[in-house]
């Protein structure tokens, strides 16, 4: 297992998505189970397609830190997967809403998880926040770039086995999306 994510840059301007909204008490799998069910009936190339999902106002709406073993609480999440080309010319596809995708520059990573709870069980919270220093690293080192995080949310994107959309398996894996902004790089000594 690797020890540090895989980093690069995306930029994304005119990408459609379907979008399933939940605003409940453990919104992520709420919203994975819709997409998940919608994609399975509607698409016979749903392993092919690329998932992201999103909490707009945060996974902790008051500020709070990520907690090992910590219950997870209400708040909203979408779940969206990428549509291709003519998919994403309506309002709706297939029976499910469609909107813009997330647009501009963002700082992609790998989510190495190898953070675990007292259980051994692994700690996604915990593996996101250590690939979250690494990518920052990483940015820093990248002169010319700086976070967007306070105007822009963060996504994930969610890869999935072929098991997961059967229902008998978890995640392949996750990597994160940091949205970032081009800076002048042009320094003055």
């Amino acid at each position: 297992m690797r020890k540090k994510p895989l980093v690069c840059i995306e930029e994304h301007s005119k990408g459609r998505v379907v979008s399933f909204f939940v605003n409940c008490r453990g919104p992520e799998r709420a919203a994975w189970d819709l997409l998940r069910e919608w994609a399975v009936t509607n698409l016979s190339d749903h392993t092919a397609r690329r998932y992201i999902g999103c909490a707009p106002k945060g996974h902790h709406p008051k500020g709070e830190g990520h907690q090992s073993n910590e219950d997870i609480g209400s708040h909203e999440y979408l779940a969206q997967m990428f549509l291709f080309d003519d998919e994403g010319k309506n309002d709706t596809f297939l029976g499910a809403d469609v909107c813009d995708a997330p647009k501009g520059l963002f700082l992609v990573g790998d989510v190495v998880m190898n953070e675990f709870n007292d259980d051994g069980s692994i700690d996604i919270g915990a593996s996101m926040q250590r690939s979250y220093g690494v990518m920052s690293e990483c940015l820093k080192d990248m002169d010319g770039y700086e976070f967007e995080l306070k105007e822009r949310p963060y996504f994930e994107e969610h890869i999935f086995t072929n098991e997961w959309f059967s229902g008998t398996d978890e995640l392949a894996g996750f990597k994160l999306w940091l949205p970032i902004k081009k800076v002048s790089n042009y320094h003055v000594s």
